[in-house]
């Protein structure tokens, strides 16, 4: 597997601990059991995207299509080739975020980001390849109440469903749902602001799987910023691990610095099975 072992040398060598983007749109709240904060990693919708061009980009997703992002738009592209809706796209609407897994089958496709990240409702706009925005599709579910049950699914307009590509942003996978333990290695791929960047790749230590707020939730040493929320997070074996939520600071996450729900949680929540691909790069890169 000499691909495998470089890709997780790459992703180690950028494990670091992240901090906060000043301005960003997150709120920190205590724990005062637990002695812990956390902080949603989320960031604002950009001001480029305003109303009236929601509407168009609403417009055109009913009939299937995309919009352009406007030329005078000055945005910092994914370094990453992937295109289409799945794990690791980027969501500018309606907060700056990234989409985690594909759930459902053929012909009946979700998506999941963070319950923070939207509201059942709402409409979700990506920007689905370089210069390319997409409306996918309303939020069916929604569920924020803290590390280890924060999870949302959008459903999937059936004009865009020949969009949805199940592999992730960055090498192949999730093959299975998979269960994080302490010592493994996990990696994401999110638009968090600076270190994040145009979906940049990051892998990190798990040092935590236990009860989060309201549900099971893992923390690990790893780096994350304000546009992560929502990242899908896979185990080194291909498998999903998880989705991440929040930058943790003390409690039981310790010496863990980002945290997020569990798979199993997640799956419970959307009520859907787990959209799979093999841990190979997607051919379509």
């Amino acid at each position: 597997m000499p691909v495998r072992r470089s890709l997780l040398s790459m992703f180690a060598a950028v494990v670091l601990a992240a901090p906060l983007v000043a301005g960003a749109s997150s709120a920190v709240e205590t724990d005062a059991s637990a002695d812990a904060r956390h902080v949603e990693l989320k960031a604002p919708k950009p001001d480029w995207y305003t109303p009236r061009l929601h509407d168009r980009v609403v417009t055109a997703g009913r009939q299937g299509d995309s919009v352009p992002i406007p030329d005078r738009v000055d945005y910092n592209a994914s370094g990453l080739a992937f295109t289409g809706i799945r794990p690791g796209a980027w969501m500018i609407a309606p907060s700056g975020c990234t989409m985690n897994f594909v759930f459902g089958r053929a012909s009946d496709y979700y998506i999941g980001t963070a319950g923070h990240c939207t509201k059942v409702g709402d409409q979700v706009t990506l920007i689905a390849a370089p210069g390319v925005l997409m409306n996918i599709g309303r939020t069916v579910k929604s569920v924020n109440r803290g590390v280890g049950r924060d999870f949302a699914l959008v459903d999937v307009r059936p004009a865009m469903e020949r969009f949805v590509n199940p592999s992730m942003a960055y090498f192949g996978g999730p093959t299975a749902s998979g269960s994080p333990r302490e010592g493994d290695v996990v990696e994401h791929a999110g638009h968090g602001l600076v270190i994040g960047t145009g979906g940049t790749p990051r892998a990190g230590v798990v040092v935590y799987r236990g009860n989060g707020d309201g549900g099971d939730a893992f923390a690990w040493v790893g780096a994350a910023s304000p546009g992560d929320s929502g990242s899908a997070v896979r185990l080194a074996n291909g498998k999903a691990a998880g989705d991440l939520t929040h930058l943790v600071v003390g409690g039981p996450y310790l010496p863990g610095d980002v945290a997020g729900t569990t798979i199993a949680q997640m799956l419970r929540i959307a009520g859907k099975p787990l959209a799979t691909a093999p841990d190979l790069p997607d051919p379509t890169f």
